[in-house]
């Protein structure tokens, strides 16, 4: 009876425990919890995102796009960062011509690439990357994420970091709203 209460326990403990990302796991990431969050939806419906409500959050699209751009207003651009998401039209191949492009966008905007890799997100084939250098006058950090959807879509997110401080830490909070993004198509 023991053992069997002791399973009982350990099984629950096991299920109660969420895996984490495969963005979570690269970056090391701890748990965060995003409080009053609100759902946004792009203006095509074809993600949904949960954002803190108390964000600026605006919404763009066009024909090739639909697009989610939000960042904490209320703190200073160095103790926050911006989030900019977005649902495309069109292909998406990770081969050598775009390994190719995506360095030479890098090094054209004077960027040094820290890492990056392949993976999969939302069980989506993905490629991320970070890069560092200076923009308006701070040191800055990007991340980017790709992933291909379906043959002719794709879902592509950046955040931007500003100042050397907490950088790692303000990734995985944009990483913990990205985990929670909702394709509706």
């Amino acid at each position: 009876m023991k053992n069997y209460i002791f399973l009982l326990f350990v099984l629950t403990v096991l299920s109660s425990c969420k895996k984490q990302s495969e963005l979570n796991t690269i970056f090391n990431c701890d748990t965060v919890n995003l409080k009053n969050a609100s759902n946004y939806s792009d203006f095509k419906q074809n993600f949904k995102i949960a954002i803190p409500s108390n964000w600026k959050t605006e919404l763009y699209y066009d024909e090739f796009q639909s697009e989610i751009f939000t960042a904490d207003t209320i703190k200073q651009l160095t103790a926050t960062f911006v989030l900019d998401t977005s649902f495309n039209y069109g292909n998406l191949k990770f081969n050598d011509d775009f390994h190719k492009k995506t360095d030479s966008i890098i090094a054209v905007s004077n960027l040094q690439k820290i890492n990056h890799g392949n993976l999969f997100f939302k069980e989506k084939p993905a490629f991320w990357y970070l890069v560092k250098g200076t923009k308006k006058g701070f040191n800055y950090h990007q991340f980017n994420l790709m992933a291909k959807l379906s043959e002719d879509t794709y879902f592509t997110a950046y955040t931007e970091v500003y100042g050397d401080f907490n950088v790692n830490e303000r990734i995985c909070e944009s990483i913990a709203i990205l985990d929670k993004i909702e394709f509706l198509q």
